[in-house]
């Protein structure tokens, strides 16, 4: 079971039709994100453009997860905002968003330690 702890978030409007994208990653023009620009996870669903979006952008957090993740392994986004595990180019590059608390299968809702502020 996928739990939340405490976390930061911050609100911005967002760019679409977000309600199926609750605890993906977004990028800042409130559409969801597809590589390292995003800058947190979705906490709510807001369901038209220019509603608020809630986005947490550290913390311990729910995500998706775009394909079999382990435990302790360091976290990146990919494409329709699923977090998948950090290659070592993402590593180097700085832009791994966090550290996973538990494994997950492909389209898993887990939990995770994120910090998408660097």
């Amino acid at each position: 079971m996928a739990t939340q702890n405490e976390f930061n978030t911050l609100t911005i409007s967002a760019g679409a039709d977000l309600s199926a994208a609750q605890y993906k990653a977004v990028v800042v023009a409130g559409t969801i994100a597809a590589n390292s620009t995003a800058i947190g996870l979705l906490q709510n669903k807001p369901a038209a453009s220019g509603r608020s979006a809630t986005v947490g952008y550290s913390g311990i957090m729910k995500a998706y997860a775009g394909a079999a993740i382990t435990a302790n392994s360091r976290l990146a986004v990919t494409t329709s905002g699923w977090i998948i595990t950090a290659t070592s180019a993402d590593i180097s590059g700085g832009f791994s968003v966090g550290k996973a608390l538990v494994a997950a299968a492909s389209g898993d809702l887990f939990t995770g330690v994120f910090d998408f502020v660097k």
